[in-house]
């Protein structure tokens, strides 16, 4: 597929890198895999040079002597190039060329002809490595005695030599963030990135196949990469192309193995294993690790493996694998694996293989397993057996967040003799494998409550899935409580004690959403009974959270600790929704407790593996962005934040939309850009609203938008606000929300020109998170602090709590902050700013910057988002603060103290 239509997204480096080689005569190898979008980059890099020649070499004219060096020629002499210029010798040997006159063409003519011909411009090769010999050493002639003003441009396959005196570059797979981006013009959501960047390995080719596969307004919880399509294997078949029929079987073999090594390989008999996995390393459709471990980054390669393969190939690698399998869950797949006889003894050994899969943690293996011993099941079988088998596929690849096993499995006890009761545990099934995406299920679930009849405990399961959906779709926890309560009651008349424990636990969320003071009752009745398997979903359990609560109420070293006591569990169990929600959730509690490099590995890691198991990014890419404003930059916090806002968005996730504007806010505020902050969360407090959230602890926006709110200038919302927080966070006592809004009132105490009173406020602020644990806001706190005690021309005050700070976020790891507290030092020192130079609010300095910009007070109240009584108050208050009576005495005496305002609108 012509990769063009990528924009180029993921290659923005690459690209200035090669155009600004090019521009000083510079000479380059492009190196990628077919599809990885050489050619496009080819192109943008040339793109508006002249003169430029470029050539496209095909594998027919490899063997054709001097082919691509006559297109060349004809190319010069279509611009008039050739003339009667050149020498007769040259002529001569151009002509022989062009077979204009009989006879061999002369090389050190066509040489001395070139060099004359090409001194000024780019000369482009794409796909270099079909060059045919004489031409490719002609060419590499021009390359080491061709003038400096000529550039040239080749691009080659990953394993091709580079030509001869160019620097080699190549062109790396796009990151999964870039394959979002990609989707994002294509209209597919977000919640696939993960799926397709996995199927596609990150070749751009690959990723448009997909993409055409999916078309636009595809059904995220339909698509399916599993199932190979036209364009799919074409591009992979393209990819392929470069391997021979020895290194294609070493990666066949690895394809059909569930955890393929190097030592796997030998032992099934493919002594040239090593010798083939380089070569397939080499060509980018394999990595290997020090180990020996194999990985097709491209699941849609490894498809196209499988399809071509003909029986007999297929049926040799599964019998070899069934010899050397360790367990007999592997062996008794590979045995099964081609043959489609019926055969009842192999699928009831497979369905207790799919057993014991499970119970190793291996839930994808599991529903594999189950789905095989159903479609061997003979008539002997009876109906229920192969029915529970199906359900069993279902659940297993509900738990593994794999919708094309569940869909598998729903569809045959669809054409199964089964019950209603039977369909409708499939489908619960379904709803799990959907994860945060639970917006378009509702017919899905009103079916299976249809088909539940008077089965209490699965009436009790399907009304959970509900009272998930009420939550997460509909942002409605009242709603939500209900249907978890009808859950809860269901699965009591069905003595079903984990069930009802589960749904005790969502009444619980629930109602600490809620701020009802029942919340901790209802949970502790959840404990109480008997504890959920670990199949239902840790993240599901009244342990799990019962340590949320810990993390809300800051008893972080609890939360922390069962945590880490939960992880090992849910890594053994296998499904990546645990997994991801336990790392996610350690990443916060790491990031309150100061321990950020930590906080920052963990939700990488999550990242990675919601990614990779097709879970929707907005929660890790939510956690990410808090983690990377503390360690990275602001600009990747950024991109992780608005990657999370447009998957949450997309699939009408309206808690995790409320944290990603969260994040977006946080972001703006740590940048000084108090205008852009309250219009981010802003949108935080109308979803809260929307959804009845009272308790402040759960998502700490309160303060943050009080303390935008005082920068941008409307303090007397910021007033409002925190005395209605205060209320409420009095009411139910949660410490760390008071500490936020005594630093919040602190600001804006300052704002009012109240500094004493502020510094009480702050100081309070710091001394609480201090005793809270939680370092990162207790530098804030402090930096908070350092600017009230400016504003009392405390100078040496005012630089002890910034150095404070520095330590505090330096111990902490919190690189972003730390840099923060130096730049305020530095804005601070006495070379910087003498006793008379006025200290402004963010607020104030956005006025000043626009009215020295010659803006009236009525532009400047339109731009910000202001009153024009609020821009004439605040500029009356600075001159008389200053003493000036004009706009320019104001930025006069800012310029001669120090301070650095930005005229440029």
């Amino acid at each position: 597929m012509d990769t063009s239509g990528t924009d180029l997204i993921g290659r923005e480096t690459l690209l200035a890198t090669v155009r600004g080689l090019l521009a000083d005569g510079g000479r380059i190898t492009l190196h990628g895999p077919a599809g990885s979008g050489r050619t496009a980059v080819a192109a943008a890099a040339t793109d508006g040079i002249r003169p430029i020649w470029t050539l496209h070499p095909s594998h027919a004219d490899r063997d054709i002597a001097f082919c691509a060096l006559a297109d060349l020629l004809m190319l010069l002499d279509a611009q008039g190039r050739l003339g009667d210029a050149l020498p007769v010798p040259q002529r001569h040997a151009v002509d022989a060329v062009l077979n204009r006159h009989p006879g061999d063409p002369e090389p050190l003519a066509l040489r001395l002809a070139l060099l004359s011909l090409l001194q000024t411009g780019v000369l482009v090769i794409d796909d270099a490595h079909w060059l045919d010999p004489p031409s490719r050493e002609i060419l590499a002639y021009l390359l080491r005695r061709g003038g400096k003003t000529l550039g040239v441009l080749a691009t080659t396959g990953p394993e091709q030599p580079p030509l001869p005196g160019t620097t080699s570059l190549a062109l790396p797979p796009l990151e999964l963030h870039h394959t979002a981006q990609l989707l994002s013009r294509h209209t597919i959501p977000a919640r696939l990135a993960g799926k397709i960047h996995a199927a596609a390995g990150g070749n751009p080719g690959l990723i448009l196949a997909l993409c055409t596969a999916a078309g636009t307004g595809v059904d995220p919880a339909a698509f399916d990469t599993t199932t190979p399509t036209p364009a799919v294997l074409s591009a992979a078949r393209r990819m392929l192309a470069p391997l021979d029929a020895s290194q294609r079987r070493s990666l066949l073999l690895a394809a059909l193995a569930e955890r393929p090594t190097l030592q796997l390989l030998h032992r099934a008999g493919r002594d040239g294993a090593a010798r083939d996995l380089t070569a397939a390393r080499d060509a980018g459709l394999a990595e290997l690790s020090p180990s020996g471990r194999i990985t097709l980054p491209a699941g849609a390669v490894a498809l196209t493996l499988r399809h071509d393969a003909d029986l007999d190939e297929l049926a040799e690698c599964h019998r070899a694998l069934a010899a050397i399998a360790d367990d007999d869950s592997t062996r008794l797949w590979h045995t099964s694996a081609v043959g489609q006889t019926p055969d009842a003894a192999l699928a009831r050994s497979l369905a207790d293989a799919s057993a014991a899969a499970l119970a190793q943690g291996r839930p994808t293996r599991a529903a594999e397993l189950a789905l095989r011993a159903a479609t061997l099941a003979t008539l002997a079988v009876p109906a229920d057996r192969i029915a529970s088998w199906l359900i069993a596929a279902a659940a297993a690849g509900g738990a593994a967040g794999r919708t094309d096993l569940v869909r598998a499995a729903v569809n045959l006890l669809e054409e199964t003799p089964s019950t209603p009761a039977d369909r409708a545990r499939a489908r619960v099934a379904m709803a799990d494998a959907a994860g945060q995406a639970l917006d378009g299920l509702d017919d899905l679930l009103a079916r299976a409550l249809a088909e539940a009849g008077d089965d209490h405990a699965l009436i009790a399961a399907v009304r959970l899935r509900l009272a998930w959906r009420a939550n997460l779709a509909e942002g409605s926890p009242r709603r939500a409580a209900g249907q978890a309560r009808a859950a809860a009651r269901h699965a009591r008349l069905a003595a079903q004690g984990p069930d009802e424990a589960l749904a005790l636990t969502m009444v619980a969320r629930m109602e600490r959403i809620l701020g009802d003071p029942a919340a901790e009752s209802t949970l502790t009745r959840a404990l109480a009974l008997p504890e959920t398997p670990a199949a239902y979903g840790l993240h599901n359990s009244p342990r799990y959270l019962a340590l949320r609560h810990a993390f809300f109420d800051d008893h972080l070293t609890q939360a922390r600790r069962g945590l880490l006591a939960k992880l090992p569990a849910a890594e053994s169990s296998g499904i990546p929704e645990d997994i991801v929600d336990i790392l996610r959730s350690l990443a916060e509690v790491e990031l309150r407790a100061g321990r950020c490099h930590s906080a920052a590995t963990r939700s990488m890691r999550a990242l990675r593996l919601s990614e990779r198991a097709g879970l929707s990014p907005g929660p890790s890419c939510y956690t990410a962005a808090l983690a990377e404003l503390a360690v990275g930059s602001s600009e990747r916090a950024r991109s992780y934040a608005e990657r999370a806002l447009a998957a949450s968005t997309c699939e009408h996730d309206q808690i995790y939309l409320a944290r990603a504007w969260h994040a977006i806010g946080q972001i703006d505020l740590a940048c000084r850009d108090a205008t852009a902050a309250v219009r981010a969360l802003r949108h935080v407090q109308e979803l809260e609203q929307r959804q009845q959230v009272r308790d402040p602890s759960l998502l700490r926006w309160h303060g943050d938008l009080a303390e935008a709110l005082v920068g941008a200038g409307q303090a007397g919302a910021a007033e409002q606000l925190i005395s209605e927080t205060r209320a409420v966070a009095g009411e139910l006592g949660r410490a760390g929300v008071t500490a936020a809004l005594d630093r919040a009132e602190g600001v804006y105490r300052c704002a009012v020109s109240e500094p004493a009173h502020a510094v009480v406020l702050l100081r309070r602020s710091q001394e609480q998170f201090a005793m809270l644990g939680m370092p990162l806001e207790r530098g804030r706190s402090l930096l908070a602090l350092a600017g009230a005690e400016r504003r009392r021309r405390r100078r040496s005050a005012a630089r002890e709590a910034l150095q404070q700070a520095d330590e505090v976020f330096a111990d902490a790891g919190a690189d972003f902050w730390a840099a923060s507290a130096r730049a305020a030092a530095e804005r601070s020192h006495p070379d910087a700013l003498t006793e008379t130079a006025p200290e402004l609010s963010d607020a104030e300095t956005q006025i000043v910057r626009l009215a020295t910009g010659g803006a009236s007070n009525r532009e400047i109240a339109a731009r910000l988002f202001l009153s024009v009584k609020t821009v004439e108050a605040t500029l009356t208050k600075l001159y008389r603060r200053t003493g000036v009576r004009s706009r320019a005495q104001l930025h006069h005496l800012l310029v001669s103290t120090g301070q650095r305002v930005d005229r440029s609108l």
